[in-house]
């Protein structure tokens, strides 16, 4: 199998630990900024597929302060989204080429794709739910922001199982050998 020339083992290696370093930095510098909201928080939001449950959660973020923090939130999601999707796509490709089976290695070009269409879905559920946070929300926004992020978190753990499975065949690989 052709190996893609812009990507040789070693350099898959080194982006993958540095994308991964710098996704669980982002992950825990998000988490401190954003305090006193959890990251539960927002994907209670992302998932709240009803209008009222949507209403009753901005209600409770105006309340005891949170909206604003959730606002900027999302604004930062938009700089995470370009983090995970690249990371988890040179993951893919990476661990793909690690378990040494040529099927699992053509998956990881596939999945790479799969994770830009997450990230896309991504930014509109993104946009959708600065709508109903900046205007008033509306069953459609909510509605479009479920959609987008179960779309969105159903790639996303695909791409982590593939990368499981990946590792699987490369410890037999290892055992076998």
């Amino acid at each position: 199998m052709k190996q893609l020339s812009f990507a040789p083992p070693a350099n898959l290696q080194r982006w993958f630990w540095v994308l991964l370093a710098i996704n669980c930095l982002f992950i825990i510098a998000s988490k401190w900024y954003m305090q006193p909201l959890a990251t539960d928080e927002i994907v209670r939001f992302e998932l709240a597929k009803e209008l009222s449950v949507a209403e009753r959660i901005i209600l409770d973020w105006e309340t005891y302060g949170k909206l604003n923090h959730a606002i900027i939130g999302i604004y930062l999601d938009f700089l995470f989204i370009v983090l995970y999707t690249t990371g988890l796509s040179v993951a893919c490709i990476y661990f793909g080429r690690l378990s040494g089976h040529e099927i699992l290695m053509r998956t990881g070009k596939f999945m790479t794709y799969l994770l830009i269409i997450a990230g896309i879905c991504d930014v509109i559920e993104n946009i959708a739910m600065l709508k109903s946070l900046q205007g008033s929300p509306t069953r459609w926004s909510v509605l479009l922001a479920y959609d987008m992020a179960t779309t969105k978190f159903s790639m996303v753990i695909l791409s982590a199982l593939y990368i499981a499975i990946c590792l699987v065949f490369r410890l037999l690989r290892k055992i076998v050998l």
